[in-house]
């Protein structure tokens, strides 16, 4: 799986977007962004990384998580209903098999 720094880079290429168009349009220097695709520096926060997910326009939860972040739509969705909540405590303990049925469940697949 591909880094954070990784895949900001891949995706701003894709784009044809350069460091310092991202960084202006971010309102950064475009040595972060270089410290960043590069590893030198930690991901960044996530009001940082919702900006560069609409300027690249992607998923703003998925380039979240592939900072090892958690979305804040998903932190409150956890305090608040307590079904989330019980859930991702029961994940670890779940066999394969029960995973499987839950994602199918949650993915509507036969």
């Amino acid at each position: 799986m591909k880094s954070f720094g990784e895949s900001l880079r891949q995706l701003r290429k894709d784009k044809r977007i350069t460091q310092r168009e991202l960084a202006s349009k971010i309102d950064v220097d475009f040595s972060y962004i270089s410290k960043i695709e590069t590893g030198a520096l930690e991901p960044p926060s996530e009001e940082i990384i919702i900006k560069m997910s609409k300027i690249l326009e992607v998923d703003e939860e998925t380039m979240i998580m592939l900072a090892k972040k958690i979305p804040t739509s998903y932190k409150e969705i956890i305090v608040e209903d307590e079904l989330a909540g019980l859930f991702l405590r029961e994940v670890p303990r779940m066999s394969a098999e029960d995973r499987e049925k839950v994602r199918k469940a949650i993915l509507g697949d036969d």
